[in-house]
């Protein structure tokens, strides 16, 4: 129970809500303001299942006189300092026009990120202690991972793909546009005007 709650709740859900953010708030697909909810729902639900198993976790830790491991309890007090941070965060998000608004953003997003490299960690050394019989966890988180990256990676295409094709839509209407002609036009006319008298002197 303490293994499924804290796959589900820190290695799924927290990953997809970051998907979400980073794929649905602006850019390549828009889905404002649903993409802020279901991130917050994915987050809390996650959190709250996670620190769950993070309780029943200490449980077992504290029952187990003759086993300890100690890295992988460290770990788990971190992940879930760090996600109450997380949730904590969105109490107290600053408004868009304020000036603290970016270093937020800033912290928001490191710790994020971290999160998502720590808690993969911390699961494999949670599998590896199920041994002999921790094959079948490790191949089933082992495939929730690769689906997980392969969506990102389907994304993060979409994205430079669209990012491409505006950038070069943009300048081709840049370079076609009426008023870019006209303004090569009066260049051009201003040259000449500018360059006859000079002319006219030297045939003089």
């Amino acid at each position: 129970i303490h293994g499924i709650l804290n796959i589900i709740g820190w290695g799924t859900l927290l990953p997809i809500g970051v998907i979400v953010a980073r794929y649905f708030k602006q850019f390549p697909i828009k889905l404002d303001p649903c993409w802020y909810y279901f991130h917050y729902s994915c987050q809390v639900v996650g959190y709250i299942l996670g620190t769950a198993g993070w309780g029943l976790g200490l449980f077992l830790g504290h029952e187990s006189k003759y086993y300890t491991f100690h890295s992988h309890r460290v770990l788990g007090i971190c992940i879930f300092g760090f996600t109450t941070l997380q949730i904590l965060a969105f109490q107290f998000k600053p408004t868009q026009e304020d000036e603290y608004r970016k270093h937020w953003n800033v912290y928001h997003h490191f710790l994020g990120y971290a999160l998502l490299v720590m808690i993969p960690v911390n699961i494999y050394k949670g599998i590896k202690l199920l041994k002999p019989d921790n094959i079948t966890w490790k191949w089933t988180y082992n495939g929730i991972l690769v689906l997980l990256g392969v969506v990102v990676l389907a994304f993060e295409i979409v994205t430079w793909v669209v990012f491409l094709y505006k950038k070069c839509c943009k300048r081709t209407m840049e370079e076609s546009s009426p008023r870019r002609v006209e303004i090569e036009e009066d260049n051009k006319g201003q040259t000449n005007e500018g360059s006859s008298p000079r002319k006219n002197e030297v045939q003089e």
